[in-house]
């Protein structure tokens, strides 16, 4: 093999290497779940069988709150950060809903690391 074959097999599998997505599926909010504006709740996501995954250690999330609306097509309305900068990897992280939300069943929870994975429409009720 001659070094322009090397180097070219070296480069096919770095591209194919950034290629990989990883995609962790939201266990929760699930689509039965119902929150209350202004409650900290903990939203999981499934670290063993990640599509592109595992999950390299030291990825950061991002998550963020948003809603869809039937009137406005595939618009997911992400509205409001959650939390970033924590370690992908863990599986699960503890975020604070904005009190001054309205209720709505078709709010979602948007994960995002090196792409963006919703979970199912649930309900958000007002606060009290």
């Amino acid at each position: 093999m001659n070094f322009k074959s090397i180097l070219f097999a070296l480069t096919t599998l770095v591209t194919l290497s950034l290629a990989i997505v990883l995609n962790p599926q939201i266990t929760s909010p699930s689509a039965d779940t119902k929150w209350r504006a202004g409650d900290t709740r903990t939203v999981t996501w499934d670290t063993e069988n990640v599509t592109g995954g595992p999950i390299p250690e030291g990825m950061k999330g991002t998550i963020k709150l948003g809603y869809l609306d039937p009137k406005d097509g595939p618009n997911e309305h992400l509205n409001w950060d959650l939390g970033s900068g924590f370690d992908l990897n863990k599986g699960s992280f503890v975020v604070t809903l904005p009190s001054e939300l309205e209720t709505k069943r078709t709010y979602i929870i948007v994960l995002m690391g090196d792409s963006g994975n919703a979970s199912p429409q649930f309900t958000i009720t007002a606060a009290r």
